[in-house]
């Protein structure tokens, strides 16, 4: 075997496909009963949801647009219409609303992003000195919002939440932000890399393993007089299977690879490897994709914007407080009775643990608050995602935080092999996290599969 691929999600699929038009030899290992990792996209009426990435988003110099879009895959969406709710059934004019988010905006863009500081202390400092935020009694919740919508992390550990300097370079894409899938789901860029799409019969061969949960990775040969380009790599399954390649392509999430570099790989990381894995954050956003019996909304597209005050979040139990980390619901396209629900970090986590009817319960107190000013229709059905219960994710993007910077680590320093003899490239470093300027989006993930894939084929091929 001339390359093994260690997780199938966009950066894996991506890099099969590469390696396989080049004429390697190439196996995809996948822990999980399904190709796709956070791309997953799930049936739902005629259409489809989904549970992780959503959205292409920008046009230049992004590659799931250079893929979908000439195949007619992609739509555009129409202007949001938008609503911002206090928490006590209040409706807030929306110009003041829009000139308080524009003033955080503007603040968090005129910061020092060659400091070490957090967006979250950046946004609070502002919420001190700039006068139009000081001086709005409002202003507290909308600064609570922001950093909800933001995830910018943090609240347990300082050195954990997103860093200024990340924000400047972390590029984004020109062009419109929010293109949709035509109700097909993202799980279609998984079909257009394997050839799957439009025409299923002309498929590559490439053959991929599910179920097949990776424990140990032996990078270094001990066989004495091995050439480098013929060392072998080892990598044992957790059902005792056993396989063996001249490379591996690495594409676990951060947060597995937090969990379990120590016991993966062996020998050890490189002590930089293991800062820069240790110090790159996971932000944990879900999603609950609620179901009512008709739309109650009064224009399509929606965009609710919850503010929480304090004396509304105390009459929710110490079971129920994930209600009060929502802080947004939006309208889905192809879905005319749904709104997505957005619940992020603390608040994410402890919703995981309800059961579903819990959610639910939570879901119609939540809506009570909207029914003082709209004509709520009763919930049918909730849908929601787990990201951080996901032992296969533990997450769902990756972050620079504050201590990425101020320990050295980068996406640089995860995205470099390690090298059999200083020579050749054993095992390889692929998925978002890795992406230096694309970090977080499935784009930035698909040009890691293709940047590592390249980087094997050059030797390989000129072996």
């Amino acid at each position: 075997m001339d390359v093994i691929v260690i997780g199938c999600g966009a950066a894996g699929i991506a890099a099969l496909r590469r390696l396989h038009d080049a004429g390697l030899k190439v196996l995809g290992l996948e822990a999980d009963d399904r190709i796709g990792g956070r791309i997953r996209t799930v049936e739902f009426g005629e259409c489809a949801l989904d549970l992780g990435a959503a959205w292409c988003h920008g046009e230049k110099d992004n590659i799931v647009f250079e893929l979908a879009n000439p195949l007619g895959l992609l739509g555009r969406p129409n202007p949001d219409n938008k609503w911002y709710v206090l928490s006590n059934g209040e409706l807030l004019p929306e110009d003041k609303s829009e000139a308080l988010m524009e003033a955080l905006n503007q603040e968090v863009g005129k910061a020092d992003k060659n400091s070490k500081k957090s967006i979250k202390e950046c946004v609070r400092n502002a919420a001190k000195s700039n006068a139009m935020l000081k001086n709005e009694p409002l202003a507290k919740y909308f600064v609570e919002w922001f950093e909800r919508n933001s995830h910018v992390g943090g609240d347990q550990d300082p050195r954990q939440g997103k860093s200024l300097k990340g924000l400047q370079e972390c590029w984004g894409c020109e062009g419109e932000f929010m293109l949709n899938w035509k109700g097909k789901g993202f799980k279609t860029i998984l079909d257009v890399l394997l050839n799957k799409y439009p025409d299923p019969s002309k498929a590559i061969p490439v053959q991929i393993m599910l179920k097949k949960e990776v424990e140990s990775i032996k990078w270094r040969s001990s066989q004495p007089g091995l050439k480098p380009e013929n060392s072998l790599v080892q990598v044992k399954c957790k059902d005792g299977s056993l396989f063996a390649t001249k490379s591996v392509i690495v594409t676990m999430s951060i947060g597995v690879l937090k969990e379990r570099h120590d016991q993966l790989f062996n020998p050890p990381l490189p002590a930089e490897k293991a800062n820069a894995i240790n110090t790159l954050q996971l932000c944990v956003l879900d999603k609950i994709y609620i179901e009512f019996t008709k739309p109650w909304w009064p224009k399509t597209p929606a965009n609710f914007s919850i503010l929480w005050r304090d004396e509304d979040k105390a009459k929710f139990s110490d079971d129920e407080k994930w209600v009060t980390e929502i802080y947004g619901l939006y309208s889905v396209e192809h879905q005319p009775n749904i709104l997505l629900a957005w619940i992020y970090g603390t608040g994410a986590k402890q919703m995981e643990k309800c059961t579903p009817d819990q959610v639910k319960v939570g879901i119609n107190k939540l809506m009570g608050i909207l029914k003082k000013q709209f004509d709520v229709s009763p919930v049918k059905a909730i849908i929601r995602s787990q990201w951080a219960s996901n032992a296969l994710a533990r997450g769902s993007y990756s972050y620079r935080s504050v201590a990425t910077e101020e320990d050295g680590g980068s996406a640089i320093v995860l995205s470099e092999p390690l090298y059999h003899s200083g020579k050749f490239p054993v095992v390889c470093f692929a998925g978002e996290a890795t992406s230096h300027h694309r970090h977080s989006a499935v784009h930035g993930a698909i040009e890691s599969g293709f940047r590592e894939a390249d980087r094997l084929i050059s030797i390989l091929k000129k072996k």
